[in-house]
């Protein structure tokens, strides 16, 4: 949803680009603060990736270390993917942060650029 107030608040700007030059700043302004959210909200989603692909490659070693017998093995191999795990659920929480600060810093850059353009 975030993502799509960033997209839409882009839009916006580009729309404002044809007003006046105070107008045409700060719609670059929006175009500018859309572009680096949807950035940091890509790299923290990328990022939560990685680490849910650890936590289920860590799990089906352990699966595999239990169908082998190896027990211990099997148990360290669960802790990791527990671990992991839990990491990539705060770093999906992180992402989803990311994401809603990127829009509200995005929606206030929209509002300035609207601003602007009403000046005018």
């Amino acid at each position: 949803m975030q993502f799509k107030q960033i997209l839409a608040a882009a839009a916006l700007a580009a729309i404002l680009g044809a007003c006046s030059n105070d107008a045409q700043q700060a719609a670059q302004a929006a175009a500018d603060k859309a572009k680096a959210a949807a950035e940091a909200t890509k790299q923290a989603a990328q990022q939560t990736a990685q680490q849910a692909q650890a936590a289920a490659t860590s799990a089906q070693q352990a699966v595999e270390q239990a169908k082998a017998g190896d027990v211990n093995g099997a148990a360290a191999s669960a802790q990791t993917a527990a671990t992991t795990g839990q990491q990539a659920a705060a770093s999906a929480q992180q992402t989803a942060a990311t994401a809603q600060q990127g829009a509200a810093e995005v929606k206030d850059a929209a509002q300035q650029a609207a601003d602007a353009a009403k000046k005018n």
